[in-house]
């Protein structure tokens, strides 16, 4: 009976007496420091949830910004006082309200999504509101400006400019690109993965693409046409792009062709997209074409291209010219 009902074949009594039963209470489990969890996150979480450009700039965040801020702090000593003084310190070394954004969007990620899941935490801890960073405008680099990049050029950075500029391809979709890929009888290509720091994943939105060749690339294309299929389409000019050697080119390109400084290579990829605004294409056919996971996305190029400012200055100057001296249009006679 008191095997069924207890458990035990003794009584209670005596085997607390004996203590060869007793059940004893388990150990207070230690909680890890957040540098310990953060490495973790990188190794376990990261490498099967992020994409690799994703998971290249956390760790930098990472690395930068919240181990050397929060990294001696137990896990569960991490809460919105603690995240206020992170964010303190950032402001005072006057960092722009989208990248203290991004500090704490992977803070979050570490504590709700994968210490909550690896049960290292019970429950997520209270953060304070994420800082407001604003809309930002998106600027692109002229036709005349492309053509001056691409006119100073060695061969091979100009395809892979041009795919930038031409086709919409991201830095990581360029050195992804194989000859298996493109097809110069049909003018098409296929967008099916990207590389970043030496390891090949899916395009950024998870998805395939399929983009035009224009008359300039296609020529482009045809005249370095006789490589393997597997063979990238463009690479340096002793080995394949690596992500620092392609930044480099461009930004040294950019320094020939008198252009400035601040141009990075993925705003070529903005040529592109407003270019085929420019050109009255619908919204939704632009997202497929720059591989967009969300059409948000894209109308944020269609707004820029909708305020374009070219003939703001002319107009102006109608006005003015007409308040000094040019005669205004009569107005309409009155009923």
């Amino acid at each position: 009976m008191l095997l069924a009902t207890t458990g035990y074949p003794f009584e209670r009594a005596e085997v607390e007496a004996e203590g060869s039963f007793s059940e004893e209470s388990p150990e207070p489990r230690e909680m890890p420091t957040f540098e310990s969890v953060a490495e973790d996150y990188l190794e376990q979480f990261a490498a099967s949830h992020l994409k690799p450009s994703t998971r290249a700039g956390y760790r930098k965040v990472i690395e930068a910004h919240l181990i050397p801020a929060l990294g001696s702090l137990k896990l569960d000593e991490i809460d919105a006082a603690a995240v206020r003084e992170l964010d303190a310190r950032l402001q005072a070394k006057k960092r722009r309200p989208s990248t203290r954004r991004n500090v704490q969007l992977v803070l979050r990620s570490i504590l709700r999504r994968y210490a909550v899941e690896a049960r290292i935490l019970d429950v997520a801890p209270q953060l304070p509101r994420l800082p407001r960073s604003g809309a930002t405008i998106t600027t692109t680099l002229t036709a005349d400006e492309v053509n001056a990049l691409l006119g100073v050029s060695s061969s091979n950075e100009r395809v892979a400019f041009m795919l930038g500029g031409y086709a919409g391809l991201r830095a990581g979709e360029i050195r992804g690109l194989r000859w298996r890929d493109v097809n110069l009888v049909q003018g098409m290509l296929v967008v099916r993965r990207s590389i970043c720091q030496g390891e090949v994943a899916a395009p950024k939105s998870g998805h395939e693409r399929l983009v035009p060749l224009v008359r300039e690339l296609r020529e482009a294309l045809e005249d370095i046409a006789e490589r393997p299929l597997d063979a990238p389409v463009t690479r340096g000019p002793r080995k394949p792009w690596t992500d620092w050697s392609l930044n480099k080119a461009f930004v040294r390109a950019c320094r020939r062709a008198g252009l400035r400084s601040t141009w990075r290579l993925h705003d070529l990829r903005h040529f592109f997209v407003t270019s085929l605004f420019r050109a009255n294409l619908p919204a939704p056919l632009v997202q497929k074409l720059a591989g967009h996971e969300h059409l948000a996305t894209t109308q944020r190029y269609a707004h820029l291209v909708e305020l374009d400012l070219a003939g703001v200055a002319s107009a102006f100057e109608r006005v003015t010219r007409g308040a000094s001296g040019v005669t205004p249009a009569e107005p309409p006679p009155a009923e």
